[in-house]
């Protein structure tokens, strides 16, 4: 058997293991310090080639396959937990967060985004190193967000520059299920954010010979001639992303349509583009080679064809910004030149483990990647069924019957996947693709590619109209109501079922009944976990500075508040509000309240009400504030939260809190923050106190008007996120909380929570709790048990890669 696939299989388990651990073993960093990174693991991968040349790729005995397994399994350690290592040393320390340097850096890459604005890859390079060793290390990472890029322009990657920045360490929100942004930089390499305090001394340029140093300026080059040409046209975003790799420019909603229709992954340079351009590039280049009897002699055409394409597909994978489909893409034109060059027959499946093999060498958390997952299990489903043990596709069949059941194996094949990742599968996926596939492959891309490639702004212009028409299908796919089934989170043994049932439908007919596959598939639409009646779950989600909790009963949904908006295109409705809707199975809210319109809770409240309308929305706004005239024209009731009347859903009582403000009122008493809408959640052992950002003034108006015991809460929301402006004495003594539970981002401007008020709940023996140290909080109330069941973000997601979330408590 060869040694490759038992090797790779060990290297993959192995990775697995490893980026599941909490923390970083001590072993690792000892190892890196002592031997640094490079030196360890250019020889651990020395050996290992020696040894496969040695025995030639093959195992023949038992003791010989388990050391092969053994030796993958320790390699892909050795070879992560010292790159960890150093990936941890570079990150920006706790203590130097804000902190303002003056030092040398390398502009290592650039990508474009909205209003002419750049997005900076750059590295830092001090030539004096007592400033490397104080808060940036020679060669951490930093990415900067450039706004002014005009007074940039000349400024080239691989080009050295002074400046001052002021640094930030990565800590970021972190949520209970979904995207973990700590992982995204971790894996690659971005030690922290920075932020340019002074002009920058572009230093005088060395003498480079790193061929990737000139790769990055002409795709930067060919990004630029894009952006400029087509700077007027709709499809401006999709042809940088299909040319160039870079995403920046292609809007929220796009890439909601590009997901819903099952095209995602077209619109970045796909694994399918690189195949089939560097096929024809190798056909093109055989044939001038066979015009030479000279050079056939010396090589033949098709093996030097196929070279030809293989670099072609390595300088387009570079240029596409070398993502994990390019690179699985190329490392299996790699394996199939191998093989031809061996001239022997090689199986697909000695392909697939080849390219596997390079790309987790290559990159050890390019496992972790979405695109890894969707890229390999789309090719190990399609050679299972084609040139597995099973022979679903026969050769024989016509091509248009193998491209249909190849589009339905891997329809089924990623079906968990998807469901896993985005938490819905396309219905119109098949369709659409058979629409896009061959359109984008064979004018939209040529003509995009041509165009940079060349610098020829007609032929990007006749990409973008080419793009255009395409839109024309995928608006109209994308609505239409069945478009795409929503699927929610589900336990591990119902996606154990579910892989079963989609093995079961892409085996041959015959072996295993058809409704067995799709009676286990179905599983995915088991209702999703919810209370008991009587009882409540309240989420607090991590949207840094801001709020946004919901409330979940039996059979209803309120949603209070909707975090901030960070720009013109993220929100935390977006990024984290709608998104946990989708994996617990909500289309709708049966309440939105907002409790008040500051930017840090009404932010994404204008998406939320876009996306899922609430079947009520309650607020302190005023009857014509374009939210309320938003939610009335997208048919949701409207109603002020200070005049609501208690109700009950599902056994639990919610009792709005309201504040009688009459118009001669005191006019601080009328500002947003003491307006904000109050709401008690209660049953039988359990009391929630959610307040918004009411200050002093408010606490004592709510006391006076209704009394110590309308407020007594045994867990409360801390008002204004711990500002010394509220928690005074009298409302604390009043509420008497157990609990005090405060959303605030880490480090913010504001100094939230204040450290008087966090005295003040010690002082009363009250815990408390804060999303900037322990990301998302899950809260179980029970009617039946006293005491309450906490999940926290930290606790349930800890990795080696949020190393500073442990750093960051009590600060």
């Amino acid at each position: 058997m060869p040694s490759l696939p038992l090797f790779t299989t060990a290297y993959l388990l192995s990775l697995l293991l490893f980026h599941g651990q909490a923390t970083l073993p001590w072993i690792w960093s000892m190892a890196f310090d002592t031997f640094g990174e490079k030196s360890v693991i250019l020889f651990a991968w020395s050996a290992v080639f020696l040894l496969l040349g040695i025995r030639g790729g093959v195992s023949r005995q038992a003791t010989e396959k388990l050391g092969w397994f053994i030796l993958g399994f320790a390699m892909a350690q050795l070879c992560t937990g010292i790159q960890a290592a150093a990936h941890q040393q570079a990150q920006v320390p706790l203590a130097c967060n804000k902190q303002t340097i003056q030092s040398e850096f390398r502009l290592l890459e650039k990508a474009f985004r909205d209003n002419n604005a750049q997005t900076w890859l750059i590295e830092h390079t001090p030539r004096d190193h007592a400033v490397a060793t104080q808060c940036l290390v020679t060669g951490a990472r930093l990415q900067n967000f450039v706004e002014t890029v005009s007074t940039y322009r000349a400024l080239q990657p691989g080009e050295y520059f002074r400046a001052t920045v002021r640094i930030k360490s990565p800590k970021a929100p972190l949520q209970l299920e979904g995207f973990d942004v700590h992982r995204h930089w971790f894996a690659n390499r971005i030690a922290g954010t920075a932020q340019f305090k002074s002009k920058l001394e572009q230093l005088p340029e060395q003498t480079t010979l790193n061929p990737l140093v000139w790769m990055e300026r002409a795709r930067l080059q060919i990004a630029g001639t894009i952006v400029t040409a087509l700077q007027s046209h709709p499809e401006q975003a999709l042809v940088l992303a299909m040319v160039v790799g870079d995403q920046g420019l292609i809007s929220p909603e796009d890439r909601e349509m590009f997901s819903a229709t099952g095209i995602a992954h077209l619109v970045a340079i796909s694994g399918l583009h690189i195949t089939l351009f560097a096929m024809l590039a190798g056909k093109l280049f055989g044939a001038l080679w066979r015009r030479s009897t000279r050079l056939c002699l010396r090589v033949p055409a098709p093996l030097a064809g196929s070279a030809f394409g293989l670099l072609f597909a390595v300088l387009y994978g570079l240029v596409a910004g070398w993502g994990v489909p390019a690179q699985r893409t190329v490392f299996m034109l790699f394996a199939l030149f191998v093989g031809q060059v061996r001239g022997g027959m090689q199986s697909s499946w000695d392909t697939f483990f080849l390219a596997l093999f390079l790309t987790l060498a290559f990159d050890n958390w390019a496992v972790l990647d979405t695109g890894f997952i969707l890229s390999f299990g789309a090719v190990a489903v399609l050679i299972f069924v084609t040139q597995g043990h099973y022979h679903f596709i026969k050769p024989k069949h016509e091509f248009i019957a193998n491209a249909v059941k190849a589009q339905y194996t891997v329809t089924i094949g990623l079906v968990l996947p998807c469901a896993m990742l985005f938490n819905q599968q396309s219905l119109i996926s098949p369709l659409a693709n058979a629409l896009s596939i061959p359109w984008m492959s064979f004018v939209s891309t040529p003509l995009a590619l041509l165009g940079g490639l060349t610098q020829q702004p007609v032929l990007l212009w006749l990409a973008g109209n080419s793009l255009s028409l395409q839109r024309e299908w995928l608006v109209f796919f994308n609505e239409l109501s069945w478009a795409t089934l929503p699927i929610h989170n589900q336990p591990w043994w119902v996606n154990g079922l579910v892989g079963l049932g989609c093995l079961i439908l892409i085996l041959p007919a015959g072996l295993i009944p058809r409704w067995t596959g799709i009676t286990l598939i179905a599983l995915l639409l088991l209702p999703p976990p919810r209370p008991e009646h009587h009882d409540f779950w309240m989420t607090l989600m991590d949207v840094g500075q801001g709020t946004a909790i919901s409330i979940q009963t039996q059979n209803h949904l309120l949603i209070y508040d909707a975090g901030p908006a960070f720009n013109a295109r993220a929100d935390s409705a977006r990024r984290v509000v709608l998104p946990w809707m989708a994996a617990h199975g909500y289309r709708r809210a049966d309440m939105f309240m907002l409790s008040h319109d500051d930017a840090d809770h009404s932010g994404g409240a204008p998406l939320l009400l876009q996306k899922a309308p609430p079947v009520q929305f309650a607020s302190s706004i005023n009857k014509q504030h374009s939210l309320n005239l938003l939610a009335q024209t997208l048919k949701s009731d409207t109603a002020q939260c200070h005049v609501l009347k208690p109700w009950t859903w599902d056994g639990v009582t919610f009792t709005p809190i309201g504040l009688d403000t009459p118009a001669h009122s005191h006019q601080k008493l009328l500002a947003k923050n003491n307006q904000s809408c109050v709401l008690k959640v209660s049953n039988a052992n359990h009391s929630v106190l959610l307040t918004g950002d009411i200050e002093a003034i408010s606490e004592i108006a709510l006391l006076t008007q209704h009394g110590a015991n309308a407020l007594k809460s045994r867990v409360l929301i801390v008002p204004h996120h711990g500002s010394k402006t509220s928690s005074t004495m009298p409302f604390l003594q009043a509420v008497r909380p157990e609990y005090a539970l405060i959303q605030a981002g880490w480090e913010n401007q504001f100094g939230h929570p204040h450290k008087a008020v966090i005295e003040r709940y010690e002082a009363m023996g009250v815990q408390w709790s804060n999303t900037a140290q322990n990301g998302a909080m899950k809260w179980r109330f029970k009617h039946l048990d006293f005491q309450p069941e906490v999940d926290n973000a930290h606790a349930l997601r800890q990795r080696y890669w949020h190393m500073h979330e442990s750093g960051a408590k009590g600060r």
